[in-house]
């Protein structure tokens, strides 16, 4: 698949493919999946694609057919009816500018009968629609120069995005000094936003032409430099998830930070973010195992809407292996993975004596440093002391999460339930660790226990193979998640102390 040509990309998210994680790119010359480990990557030429569905009753996906072949990719992502809808239309497009009618026999397999044509000439890349002008009371921008005619070539995922978030993403060894909230001044006669909010491939566009893009209050963006993720080749996303994608710039002091640019509108976005930004600087300030971030509430405009600044997080950038990647390189080093769930849980019960809680700790949002230090990353679902009486923004990670808790499920005894799966899991790891490759089966979003699990533990294979250790703090722990499956999602009984009393 070409990788050079100039605003190709239509959409990107992080995905898992045969068990792998790494990032789905959709652009005008097919689809690419490229794994997160290095290993082989899937490509389907735009020529090929016959259509895309999703597939499967309790473990849906997005299948996607191809022409003269049986074969069919499957992938987990978490928008699938639109990756659906989106790959469907781009593959229609492809075939009506060429005039291409490939016809609807279709054999056992799904594939059309009649043979693909035979691909010609380069279909024409995805080019922006022209900026609107502004209204005349608006602010003064600058219009972006023409796109150069090429580009050349997310991290552990996100949730790109691709968190991450990433999830998450690719994360920097040493804490920033903690930095007091700020937001770009408003022009109070500039109209308010109305439209729809900017997609992954919009903020894609926007780094291809960073000092056009970026609002300067951020700094000397003329001296910053992008950072191309090395292993999605062509791309700069780093990781996408629920609500924004990760970029990785090296900055004008020479240090590296993630910009999330937000996919999704909110109208609590700019007073929930300057108030986390404000608990980060003051109540958790001494609190190295958190990222500090200072959010801009005018920090980036894309080419279809030039007369607008939209918010985004400009954070430190941390160097690390997401948990589920460390206990994979671990898994043969029972002190090793007992430190980590020590050291976490000790995370915890710091954040909840100021009244806090990271609201999704899981597999991508927990990052392991090269010593070993714990960082927590993406703050979409945190509470603080002023949210409270608020919903969760968020529900986390389900396989992380209690299955009775719901939007009003938010305080500050939040992360009591996935400390506690972590930790037994960690414990039980360390035991057996032959149930690491049974039952995680290379999934970044579990350990060794699921919801399903959590639905009914009594009949839970995996539960009831941990069940037969003879570590007594595993067999302690076990009985705990039956009580605390019992109770409500803020039972207080299983507290970080009461985890690792046992």
């Amino acid at each position: 698949m070409a990788d050079n040509r100039a605003f190709s990309y239509i959409k990107g998210s992080s995905a898992v493919a045969n068990g792998t994680r790494g990032n789905l790119v959709l652009t005008a010359e097919g689809l690419e999946f490229q794994p997160d480990s290095g290993s082989k990557k899937i490509s389907i030429p735009i020529e090929k694609i016959m259509d895309a569905a999703i597939e499967g009753t309790i473990r849906r996906r997005l299948c996607v057919l191809v022409y003269d072949s049986n074969a069919r990719y499957y992938f987990s992502v978490s928008d699938q009816e639109t990756w659906r809808d989106v790959i469907s239309l781009a593959a229609g497009i492809y075939r009506k500018i060429l005039g291409i009618n490939p016809g609807s026999g279709k054999n056992s397999g799904g594939a059309n009968q009649n043979p693909a044509p035979v691909r010609t000439q380069a279909p024409p890349p995805v080019t922006p629609p022209p900026p609107p002008k502004a209204a005349p009371s608006a602010q003064k921008t600058i219009t972006p120069a023409p796109a150069p005619s090429k580009v050349t070539a997310a991290s552990q995922p996100r949730k790109a995005a691709p968190t991450a978030i990433p999830q998450a993403p690719p994360q920097k060894s040493s804490p920033a000094q903690p930095q007091p909230a700020a937001s770009t001044p408003q022009n109070t006669s500039k109209p308010a936003y109305t439209g729809p909010w900017p997609s992954g491939q919009d903020y894609e566009q926007s780094f291809q032409i960073l000092k056009m893009s970026i609002n300067h209050s951020l700094g000397k963006i003329d001296q910053w430099e992008v950072v191309k993720n090395s292993k999605t080749t062509g791309w700069y996303v780093y990781a996408s998830g629920n609500y924004g994608s990760i970029y990785k710039v090296k900055a004008d002091d020479s240090k590296y930070y993630a910009i999330k640019c937000f996919t999704r509108k909110s109208g609590s976005l700019n007073d929930r973010y300057t108030k986390i930004s404000n608990f980060l600087s003051t109540k958790a300030s001494n609190m190295d195992f958190l990222v500090h971030f200072r959010y801009y509430e005018e920090g980036i405009k894309t080419r279809k809407n030039p007369a607008f600044f939209f918010p985004l997080l400009k954070m430190e950038w941390i160097d690390g292996v997401t948990l589920n990647n460390f206990v994979k390189m671990n898994i043969g080093s029972p002190r090793v993975l007992k430190s980590i769930s020590e050291n976490l849980l000790l995370s915890v019960s710091k954040l909840q004596k100021v009244g806090a809680a990271h609201g999704d700790l899981s597999g991508d949002n927990i990052i392991i440093g090269s010593k070993g230090e714990i960082r927590l990353v993406d703050y979409d679902g945190i509470y603080i002391p002023d949210f409270k009486g608020q919903r969760a923004t968020e529900m986390g990670h389900a396989d992380f999460q209690h299955p009775k808790r719901t939007g009003e499920t938010f305080a500050s005894s939040l992360d009591n339930f996935s400390a506690l799966i972590i930790r037994l899991s960690l414990l039980t790891l360390a035991e057996k660790p032959e149930m690491w490759e049974k039952y995680n089966q290379n999934d970044p979003d579990c350990l060794i226990l699921r919801k399903k699990d959590f639905l009914d533990l009594n009949n839970s294979e995996a539960y009831g193979v941990m069940m037969k250790t003879r570590n007594k703090s595993v067999k302690r722990l076990g009985a705990m998640l039956e009580d605390y499956l019992s109770r409500g999602p803020l039972w207080d009984g299983a507290s970080p102390h009461d985890i690792l009393s046992l």
